[in-house]
């Protein structure tokens, strides 16, 4: 018998002779049993930000349940459930409203088009005023904590990556969050800007909120021109700072040169990401069997195609939330097969013990995985 194997019997011949008591629940306890998992939501208002982008006003859709939205920080998101045909799809989307908002029973969330996105496409071209949808709670870790950040805050944002900051903004507006924000925000012309209204206003009004506009493929006043540099955000370091990052991956790879030559140490810069990249030697396609509470399916999957995505091609409503290998929302465990995992980095007592993120694992042979759905 191995250490590990030693150590999990000692532990069942410890937990079998300790007595059984019962153990009331506390406060937190209850409130915890409170919090739904998904809410029921009806789209009461679309509002179209650029000609790629809309944003949807979301309230709870009590027919089915959901008489209160569940609150949130600035700067998580929730995950949309939903077929589309005959595949289930789960997306992350982050909140871009203040979280003041959900007390009065409103989220709203803001969609840029993907080229090719199955999810992306169909809200934007297909969903309704009155269309109703399921989501998860709130959740997320890219959030201002004021332990561990500092005063002066530093937003980079490309894009629709601009959604977690705007809920920031409105934040520290509404006297949730206390600290200083400077966004600097990157888009390719003055008509791809999200939310122009709203940082026109925030700039005009807010002390502790300012937005900063670089356009790379437009040069017109009041606006920065090219891409983020060293020299446009040095002005606006503090001796101490925390930084925030959303949006391409272009992005990140060129604002990390510039943070190291400003010497932003590593643990002062935080990262939003929604998506996994790779592409394999060859595109295979493997048998996937996955065993479940109560059945056993089995179904194909490709070598260049995560094993979430062919479970969701399925039809099989796997769990899912963050789709980048950090939340552990999907986590299951690995049968028999070979994998190649991208992008995350789990504790070694999840590897020992073969749990997988389907979302972020590639299959490089025919798969056998438990999944307690």
């Amino acid at each position: 018998m191995n250490n590990i194997e030693f150590l999990r019997q000692e532990r069942k011949d410890i937990i079998k002779d300790y007595p059984s008591k019962e153990i009331p629940n506390t406060i937190v306890d209850d409130l915890v049993k409170s919090i739904n998992e998904i809410q029921y939501v009806i789209v009461k208002e679309i509002i179209e930000e650029t000609k790629d982008t809309k944003s949807f006003i979301l309230i709870p859709d009590k027919s089915k349940g959901t008489n209160t939205l569940e609150p949130f920080k600035a700067g998580q998101y929730i995950s949309i459930k939903m077929f589309i045909g005959d595949t289930y799809v789960t997306r992350a989307y982050s909140l871009s409203s203040s979280p003041k908002d959900a007390i009065n029973g409103i989220y709203r969330i803001t969609i840029k088009r993907v080229e090719k996105g199955l999810v992306s496409n169909a809200l934007l071209d297909d969903m309704k005023v009155g269309d109703g949808l399921a989501i998860s709670k709130p959740t997320g870790i890219f959030t201002y904590n004021k332990i561990r950040d500092e005063e002066n805050v530093i937003a980079i944002a490309g894009g629709c990556g601009i959604t977690p900051f705007m809920s920031l903004a409105k934040s520290i507006i509404d006297g949730i969050e206390d600290c200083y924000l400077t966004v600097f925000y990157s888009v390719k012309t003055e008509n791809d800007i999200i939310f122009k209204k709203d940082i026109e206003l925030i700039n005009k009004k807010s002390k502790k909120v300012k937005f900063i506009i670089t356009l790379t493929r437009e040069d017109k006043n009041d606006y920065l021109n090219g891409h983020i540099t060293k020299d446009m955000i040095e002005p606006y370091l503090k001796d101490f700072n925390t930084i925030f990052m959303c949006g391409p991956k272009e992005l990140y790879k060129s604002m990390n040169e510039i943070l190291n030559e400003l010497n932003i140490p590593r643990k002062s810069v935080h990262y939003e990401n929604f998506y996994t990249e790779y592409t394999p030697l060859e595109i295979n396609t493997y048998e996937l069997k996955i065993l479940m509470k109560n059945k056993t399916e089995v179904i194909t999957c490709k070598s260049n195609e995560t094993l979430l995505v062919s479970l969701e091609k399925a039809g099989i409503k796997a769990p899912s939330l963050c789709r980048v290998g950090t939340c552990g929302f999907c986590r299951s465990i690995l049968i028999d097969g070979k994998i190649k995992t991208v992008g995350e980095s789990k504790p070694k007592a999840l590897t020992i013990n073969d749990y997988i993120h389907p979302c972020v694992t590639y299959p490089e042979s025919d798969i056998v995985i438990r999944i307690d759905i």
